[in-house]
C-alpha cells in the first residue's frame, strides 16, 4: 500500500468556509463578500464560546515570574508577560511557588476571602492566590505578602483562541478539531441564512464532533479527588459545543 508520508493537512480560513458553506448546500461559487464577512464573525464569535467550554491542553501555556517583596499583586502584561502583551490570557491554572528548586502548591481563593484577611500585609511564604478577571486584563493578587525577591511562581495559563482574520491564516485549532470547526460554523450559517431544515441536524453534528475532538485531548492520568476552601476550582470538560 502507497501513503503519501505526509502530515501537512491544515486547511486555511478560506476552505473552512467552503467547507461549512457545501455543510449547509450552499454552494461556494455563489458566496459574496458579505457571506465571507458574516462567517468570519462567526468564526470569532464560536471561538470566544469554545473558550468558555474546555480547556483544552493546546490552549495552556507554562509561565514564571518572579515575586518582589511586599508586593502582593501582579497584572498580565505589566508584571509579568506574556503573548500580546498578556491579554492573550483567559485563566490561570495550577500555581505553584518555587524557592530553592522545591515546588509548593498555592491554593486559589475567592474575592470574598481576599476581602476577609484582616491583614493584608503579613508578610511570608505566598500560599494562597486570587485571580481577578476583569474586562480588561488579568490580575493576581498573593497572600501571605512575599518575604523576598527571590522566589519564583509557576503556573500554567489558558490562553484565547488567536484572531481569524485573512482568509490565508489557519484557524487556531489542532488537527482534531477541524471537523468540529467545519460543523459548528455550518451550525452558525445554517441558523443565520435561516434554513430550518438542517439546523437541528447541524447542531447535533456539531455536538458529536466537538465532544470527540475534546476527548481526544483528553489528560490521561488517575482522577484524584482534592478537598479545598476555596471558591475557584479547575474546571470539567463541557459535553456541550454551544
Amino acid at each position: 500500500m502507497a501513503t503519501s508520508g505526509t502530515y501537512i493537512f491544515n486547511p486555511d480560513l478560506a476552505e473552512m468556509v467552503d467547507e461549512a458553506l457545501e455543510r449547509c448546500r450552499i454552494d461556494p461559487a455563489k458566496i459574496t463578500s458579505r457571506h465571507v464577512l458574516s462567517a468570519r464573525r462567526s468564526m470569532r464569535f464560536m471561538l470566544a464560546d469554545w473558550a468558555t467550554k474546555d480547556y483544552h491542553d493546546f490552549r495552556i501555556k507554562r509561565q514564571s515570574f518572579t515575586l518582589v517583596q511586599s508586593q502582593t499583586e501582579y497584572v498580565a502584561g505589566t508584571d509579568f508577560d506574556l503573548d500580546a502583551g498578556g491579554v492573550a490570557i483567559l485563566d490561570i491554572l495550577n500555581v505553584v511557588l518555587r524557592r530553592n528548586g522545591v515546588d509548593t502548591p498555592v491554593e486559589f481563593m475567592s474575592r470574598d476571602e481576599l476581602l476577609n484577611i484582616p491583614d493584608k500585609g503579613i508578610e511570608g511564604r505566598p500560599d494562597r492566590v486570587f485571580v481577578d478577571k476583569a474586562r480588561d486584563g488579568l490580575t493576581l493578587t498573593f497572600w501571605t505578602s512575599p518575604e523576598n525577591s527571590t522566589d519564583e511562581i509557576h503556573f500554567d495559563a489558558v490562553l484565547k483562541f488567536e484572531d481569524s482574520d485573512t482568509a490565508s491564516d489557519n484557524a487556531d485549532i489542532p488537527y482534531y478539531m477541524h471537523d468540529a470547526f467545519a460543523y459548528g460554523l455550518a451550525f452558525r450559517l445554517a441558523e443565520k441564512y435561516a434554513i430550518p431544515d438542517l439546523e437541528a441536524a447541524l447542531y447535533q453534528k456539531a455536538e458529536n464532533a466537538f465532544r470527540t475532538g475534546s476527548n481526544a485531548v483528553r489528560e490521561r492520568g488517575d482522577v484524584r479527588l482534592v478537598p479545598t476552601s476555596g471558591s475557584r476550582r479547575r474546571r470539567g470538560r463541557a459535553s456541550s459545543y454551544r
